[in-house]
């Protein structure tokens, strides 16, 4: 069996910005214990396990919001997650007495900014991302006059007639899919301003994919959870390659690899590089 491992592998940068802070945080005695997840710092439930393991509690709730759940706690440290944060979430953080430790990452912050000068100059704000995402809700969270665009559909429906719209994305999704949503946006608003933030990871690796060699099955490896994970997925299916989602080499244990002579290796930007080694060597073995 020939392994084709794509490149690029491992934690993205804001992923291993996040996860640094948090370890560092558990051992510097400024930052008050208990240290609390605002639901998951990143999509992968290894990395989560390993952190509730060392101490950390994940505040997540079905059913409730990010506010009613900082309302349960008094004291301690809360940890907000490398997607971003509404600008409510701080304030109910700090009315709770908490110590904030921020980790959103660098690129979600500058939408953040973006879309907040744009309101300020009096701009409509279409924002193109998946409901319920936490990147998502952070972005929504900031004005009700930021307006979601979840796919072709939502843009007839746009009522606005103006020569000052803004239009931003959530750093997670195809590249591929995105661009037709933009191309539509143009079509209906001549004059908007297009600002396409999908981050660099994220493009790098659904492109890799994309270019990828004819193989007879691609091996996509992170959580179901994870929006670039499930990107990768469908970046991989458009090169016409047979393609499965796997959590970890537990999934991979239960496929008959004996039809695939060629498989190809990817991962989400929150898969830890080790749960990709373990799939590889499980792979080798099996040959």
């Amino acid at each position: 069996m020939k392994i084709n491992k794509i490149t690029p592998q491992g934690y993205c940068g804001g992923v291993k910005i996040a996860l640094s802070m948090v370890n560092q945080a558990l051992h510097d005695p400024k930052y008050p214990k208990p240290i609390y997840l605002l639901g998951s710092i990143i999509h992968n439930h290894h990395v989560i396990k390993k952190l509730q393991e060392q101490g950390v509690i994940l505040l997540e709730e079905p059913g409730k919001s990010k506010g009613e759940l900082l309302q349960s706690i008094s004291s301690g440290t809360i940890v907000l997650s490398a997607h971003g944060s509404a600008p409510q979430i701080y304030q109910y953080a700090q009315k709770q007495g908490l110590t904030i430790l921020d980790t959103t990452c660098k690129n979600v912050c500058i939408i953040h900014d973006k879309i907040k000068h744009y309101l300020n100059e009096g701009y409509t704000c279409f924002y193109i991302g998946t409901k319920n995402h936490p990147e998502c809700e952070g972005i929504i969270g900031i004005s009700s006059a930021i307006h979601l665009i979840s796919n072709e559909n939502d843009i007839p429906n746009l009522p606005f007639q103006t020569n000052k719209i803004y239009v931003t994305n959530q750093t997670t999704l195809s590249i591929y899919d995105t661009q037709k949503i933009y191309d539509e946006i143009k079509n209906k608003y001549p004059t908007a301003i297009l600002d396409n933030k999908i981050c660099n990871a994220t493009t790098i690796r659904q492109k890799a994919l994309f270019e990828q060699e004819p193989v007879d099955l691609c091996l996509v490896v992170g959580d179901s959870s994870s929006s670039n994970t499930k990107k990768l997925v469908l970046a991989s299916q458009k090169a016409q390659i047979p393609t499965l989602l796997i959590d970890s080499v537990d999934d991979l244990k239960k496929i008959d690899l004996s039809p695939f002579n060629s498989i190809s290796i990817t991962s989400g930007a929150s898969t830890p590089e080790e749960i990709v080694d373990e799939v590889i060597k499980y792979l080798k073995r099996a040959n």
